[in-house]
């Protein structure tokens, strides 16, 4: 396999028509015309993730972190930027993110937390905006279930946890072939007419080329007659953030150690007022954005969380809360390094005949005093 072609699949996996506008997902530096040798994956490119990977064999690396997230004007050495691409380039490495496409996916860096706490009735907090489409497509009565299937394979039809869902009506389609055509049915010149059925399906837009492509693949007339129509509907499974239920109610103390036992790190939380109108003895209702994420706190509140955990909180995100909702401050590394298994394994079963490794090398940059007990990114 060429890095051209695991990049096309990542691609895929990773869709970045799910990134947010300011970012930098996808491939980042890198020959892709060479032979694909091994993947690792890690949260953001280090000199330890790319010496380890040059020792296990692996030349394509994978991060949630996009090392070119903001523009260069140039490529010399002064920044930390400049020399990883330096080196990577040297050894022949290829480096490619999975950054707020990757927030943005159901089982992505929130989903991966929502897992680890049982969240259930999971919604994202800020959902894309316009992320379906609806196809509609005519063709011959005889065709219809091929052309479903083949939908379907490309990706259509899916709605949150449901797949292949389509609707057909059957009519009588009309056309003449006219001079130059190869038609599938009828005569040069006369008009047809055919029972056919309208399909109808839903697509996420990302997922538009692919789809329109296996369509007039396997559709069987010369032209397709079909239409792509954006749709205001709101697909509340993707995007920033996530919001949930929690399998039982929990006692804010309880809740806070339930996140010092998933994350592994100090946290930082507004006072806890008992007899606070918004707060309950037992909380059932939680929000949280893995990384950074203090502004969507309005939203959280807005969705019904008692709770909202993030990273990167100021003082002012402190003040402005204060008596809306509790709001809990974690270690932007630790919320995200439990994504990593989760990348290997989105992609290990399309690259079943290389290597995926997990980094071993340390990918938290942030260190506390007093030192305390690790159980992640150590």
């Amino acid at each position: 396999m060429l890095i051209a072609e695991a990049v096309h699949l990542l691609d895929r996996l990773f869709p970045k028509g799910m990134q947010q506008a300011y970012d930098a997902c996808g491939l980042q530096c890198g020959r892709t015309s060479r032979e694909l040798q091994g993947v690792m994956v890690g949260l953001d490119v280090t000199e330890g993730m790319i010496h380890e990977a040059e020792q296990r064999g692996c030349n394509l690396l994978v991060t949630h972190h996009p090392l070119l997230f903001h523009p260069l004007r140039k490529l010399g050495e002064e920044s930390r930027v400049e020399r990883l691409l330096h080196t990577l380039l040297e050894k022949g490495m290829t480096a490619y993110a999975a950054h707020t496409n990757l927030d943005a996916m159901p089982n992505g860096v929130n989903g991966v937390l929502a897992d680890a706490w049982g969240l259930l009735n999971r919604q994202a907090l800020e959902p894309l905006k316009a992320p379906l489409m609806q196809l509609v497509v005519y063709v011959p009565l005889e065709h219809a279930e091929s052309l479903r299937n083949a939908l379907f394979e490309a990706g259509a039809g899916v709605l949150g946890n449901y797949g292949e869902a389509s609707f057909g009506v059957q009519g009588t389609g009309t056309f003449k072939p006219l001079e130059g055509a190869n038609p599938h049915l009828g005569s040069l010149n006369t008009r047809e007419l055919v029972e056919e059925i309208r399909l109808e399906l839903v697509l996420e837009r990302w997922k538009t080329h692919e789809v329109v492509d296996a369509m007039k693949r396997a559709h069987p007339y010369e032209e397709v007659a079909y239409q792509i129509i954006a749709l205001e509907q709101i697909a509340p499974y993707y995007g920033i953030g996530m919001v949930g239920d929690l399998p039982e109610p929990l006692h804010v103390h309880e809740l806070l150690a339930l996140f010092y036992k998933t994350l592994g790190c100090p946290l930082r939380h507004t006072n806890i007022v008992a007899e606070s109108t918004f707060f309950p003895p037992k909380i059932t209702r939680i929000a949280f954005c893995g990384g950074s994420g203090a502004d969507l706190w309005p939203k959280a509140k807005a969705a019904g969380a008692q709770v909202y955990l993030t990273s990167e909180v100021k003082h002012h995100h402190f003040l402005d809360v204060m008596d809306q909702l509790l709001l809990v401050e974690a270690g932007h590394s630790e919320t995200e390094i439990p994504v990593i298994e989760r990348i290997q394994a989105i992609i290990q079963p399309f690259f079943s005949t290389f290597a995926v490794l997990q980094t071993r090398s340390s990918q938290n940059p942030t260190q506390y005093f007093p030192s305390r007990n690790e159980t992640h990114g150590s």
